[in-house]
């Protein structure tokens, strides 16, 4: 084989188009991957043109310089590199005039690796056999590829065909035709040399629609799934809305996930219009739209199932953790990313909580002043327990404090000021499961829009080591943002785990933002000082687990796919004297002859949702749960059965004991659990089946002027004394933040829930919850047009500095007093006198 060198310098012409090629297929990655904007994708697409022109009609005079008019005895090798310009130049020019949406991430990788075979191909003479037999196979591959998109475009080739007499442009649609006959002329030259390479063409033809038939089969058995439940709920006993049932049925799989996003992120055929095209329209759903032949095919081939739009997006937010994406937009948010994020936090180990503030930068990578502004959404997940305290939104430069309000009247303007008047607002809103959304608009391309979220956590104790949890978000895109990490600690940690950097009370860092990340250290005892504020006093003590009397009567096992064999055996030896029961459309008494069918039929089930009003002895009865973080809120199920049920059953019912055997807790329980409507405990099944035979159980302590975080181990304790400590006011937020949660629990599920006492203690704490939201608006006529007055007697937005107690009216006076009685003393002193002589002269 003669040297790579020596190859390439053989036909110069060929080597200066490779070269080219290379330019301008990293011109094409700057504007598409690197700094992905309207302006540069533009400027690629033009340079890239303007390189694939040039090259043209350098081949063109080539051509006719040699051949004359018979220009098809030209080199195909020089065709064939002017075919990968044309295609890099149509994969530019669709970023500017959108034929088909950006490519699935697979798709991408399959067309760089036909267009490298179809190049690699200029060189099969000096290729060894076996070489050969790989690039035959991938040849193969590729004219599948190339053949999909021949055929896509196939609609506009009459108009192609017309437009390319008076604008080259359209040129780019006749590309992948091109290159299939490329392929076939280059098979049937490898053919004639090397008859056995036919086979491996072959194989390269067969083994993408042999993937594509294999897709197809577990697409239909999909959409007979999807078929069979909705034949099974026509009888009308069904307790869940049908896409639960769904939600519940379908396998988790990649291909389950693109049959749900086929129309709203997926681009599918519209046979009311021709094979492919027609679909347009914008998508309900937060995320940028694809194109994936699978998916088109499988689409085209099976046909659309009748699903509406609504019940895929509750069916993706429940099983493929998409709830931040099928958050409602007034704006597109398309082209907006997390350019730099700031945190900052100040720990209180000695008090087992923190302060977090997070700074956001918000930048819009569009270019065109004519698509206008775009809305912001993110999905931050706090750490169980803690409460949103501050927001701030920069306008014009200036950082703007929040107020606080009903979450009715902040969404109320918030959607005027956004929808209608288009101009400042920020806003946050309390969700189930541990999360708050918020909401930035506009975030213009003139600068980058900043915002500032302020979250008081509990930290989490766990053998002796407390745990810092950062608080994660979902949002735009902080893929390439930056970070500036600073912790501040009221005392020296002891024995701290972090990879950040520092000694004593500070540790930075600066880095590639981190969405995941906690810091650990060696718990200390729990300060004695207290916080006060309006005439009351709050202190922190341990709070621990009582084990208490409780022998259960009736076992209720909540079985799904997180279940197995081996741990339902284990438990079953020891709790089949007792009466346990499953849920299977009914509740299902289960012994020796239908443990195992049922257990079959319910360990298919995604998640499980337990419908507690079905149990009639509460008071003598235990749920036994081991479940993945899947499940529809309790109000996702609006409407339904199980929803209205459960909401009449919670309203009146005690807390029902609820036994978790595994890790993790799903939204349904972790929201029942949140509003203190359980009486949770966590174990092994080992411990459970001591606890059963021992019938103790234990339970977190409750007093009426007192809340229990019971991950910290941590009591909050509200008295009369006004001793003003330096503690953190945060003692009073979390406090609040617990008890309003905790009133509120047997009527959330009502919708009539909000009531003046429990907004009073958000406002006094300044908390995001239920019942409030914070929100800035850019002028104070906006906040005396929506009635949303300034709190007074309230904590106001938390800072990192606001680490004391706040003084009480009597303690102004006396700090008043005691000011003024220094300055006195101080004027009447000899110093002064002196002083004042001197000024005299």
């Amino acid at each position: 084989m003669k040297k790579f060198r020596s190859i390439l310098l053989e036909d110069s012409f060929r080597l200066s188009g490779m070269i080219f090629i290379l330019l301008s297929l990293a011109i094409f990655s700057i504007g598409a991957f690197l700094i992905p904007n309207s302006e540069t994708e533009l400027t690629s697409f033009f340079i890239c043109y303007c390189i694939t022109t040039v090259f043209t009609f350098a081949v063109l005079l080539r051509a006719l310089g040699q051949y004359g008019w018979k220009i098809s005895r030209a080199k195909l090798d020089h065709t064939v590199i002017l075919l990968i310009f044309w295609l890099i130049s149509a994969f530019a020019f669709n970023k500017e005039m959108s034929v088909f949406d950006n490519s699935a991430s697979w798709v991408s990788t399959y067309i760089c690796l036909a267009a490298a075979t179809v190049l690699l191909a200029l060189f099969q003479k000096e290729l060894s056999i076996r070489v050969k037999y790989v690039l035959s196979f991938f040849m193969g591959t590729a004219l599948v590829l190339f053949g999909y998109y021949a055929m896509y475009l196939l609609p506009l080739y009459i108009i192609g065909a017309l437009a390319a007499i008076f604008l080259g442009l359209s040129v780019h649609v006749f590309i992948p035709f091109f290159l299939c006959i490329v392929i076939l002329v280059y098979a049937y030259r490898f053919h004639r040399i090397t008859p056995g390479l036919k086979y491996a063409f072959g194989a390269g033809i067969v083994l993408p629609l042999f993937i594509l038939c294999g897709f197809l089969l577990q697409w239909i058995n999909i959409q007979g799934k999807v078929v069979t439940v909705q034949e099974q709920n026509t009888s009308g006993n069904n307790i869940l809305p049908d896409w639960a049932n769904i939600a519940q049925a379908l396998p988790h799989t990649s291909i389950t996930e693109k049959f749900l996003k086929a129309g709203l992120v997926y681009t599918i055929p519209d046979k009311s219009s021709n094979w492919f095209w027609g679909d347009f329209g914008r998508n309900s759903f937060g995320e940028a739209r694809k194109h994936d032949p699978m998916v088109m095919i499988a689409s085209l081939l099976v046909g659309k199932i009748d699903l509406s739009d609504e019940n895929r997006i509750q069916i993706l937010k429940t099983v493929f953790d998409s709830r931040h994406l099928a958050e409602e937009r007034l704006w597109s948010g398309d082209d907006l990313i997390t350019s730099r994020v700031i945190t900052e936090a100040k720990l209180y180990p000695e008090y087992r909580m923190a302060y977090t503030e997070k700074t956001l930068s918000i930048k819009n990578t569009n270019r065109n002043t004519w698509r206008g502004s775009q809305e912001a959404i993110y999905t931050f997940q706090l750490p169980e327990g803690s409460v949103v305290s501050s927001l701030s939104l920069w306008i014009n430069g200036v950082e703007e404090h929040a107020r606080l309000t009903t979450k009715g009247k902040a969404d109320s303007a918030y959607h005027q000021i956004v929808g209608v008047e288009n101009r400042d607002p920020s806003v946050v809103h309390w969700q189930e499961g541990n999360q708050v959304t918020v909401r930035v608009f506009p975030c213009a391309i003139e600068e980058d829009r900043k915002f500032k979220i302020g979250i008081t956590s509990p930290m989490l104790l766990e053998n002796g080591r407390l745990i810092y949890q950062n608080s994660s978000f979902k949002g735009p895109s902080p893929n390439r943002a930056d970070e500036k990490v600073r912790l501040s600690f009221s005392s020296v940690p002891k024995s701290i785990d972090t990879d950040l950097s520092g000694i004593g009370l500070t540790y930075t860092d600066n880095r590639t933002y981190q969405n995941d990340w906690q810091l650990s250290m060696n718990s200390v005892p729990l300060a004695k000082a207290g916080f006060s504020f309006a005439g009351k006093s709050y202190k922190i003590k341990e709070s621990a687990d009582i084990n208490t009397f409780f022998k259960p009567d009736y076992i209720y096992l909540d079985i799904n796919n997180t279940w197995t064999k081996a741990e339902l055996t284990n438990l079953w030896a020891n709790i089949k004297s007792h009466r346990v029961y499953a849920f299977d459309q009914q509740l299902l008494e289960l012994n020796e002859k239908n443990i195992w069918s049922t257990f079959d039929k319910l360990s298919q089930l995604n998640f499980s949702l337990f419908p507690l009003y079905t149990i009639p002895d509460v008071e003598k009865s235990v749920v036994i749960t081991k479940c993945n973080s899947q499940s529809p809120n309790l109000s996702d199920l609006d409407q339904s059965k199980f929803y209205t049920s459960s909401k009449s059953f919670l309203s009146k019912a005690i807390p029902i004991h609820v036994y978790n055997i595994g890790q993790n807790l799903n939204p349904y329980l972790q929201t029942l659990k949140q509003f203190n409507l359980l009486r949770y405990t966590t174990g092994t099944i080992a411990q459970f089946n001591q606890q059963v035979q021992q019938n103790r159980f234990p339970e977190q302590q409750e007093l009426d002027n007192a809340i229990s975080i019971k991950s910290s181990r941590l009591m909050i304790q509200e008295s009369a004394d006004t001793t003003s400590d330096q503690a953190p006011d945060h003692l009073l937020r979390l406090f609040a933040y617990h008890k309003i949660l905790r009133n509120i629990s047997a009527t959330y599920f009502q919708k009539d829930y909000t009531n003046p006492d429990l907004l009073k203690n958000a406002d006094q704490a300044f908390i995001v919850s239920p019942v409030s939201s914070l929100i800035v608006l850019e002028t104070k006529k906006d906040y005396e047009r929506f009635d949303i007055d300034e709190s007074k007697n309230s904590l106001k937005n938390a800072s990192i500095q606001s680490s004391g107690a706040a003084p009480e009216p009597h303690e102004w006076v006396l700090i008043i007093l005691c000011t003024s009685i220094m300055i006195y003393v101080y004027c009447q002193s000899v110093h002064f006198k002196k002083l004042r002589s001197k000024w005299a002269v």
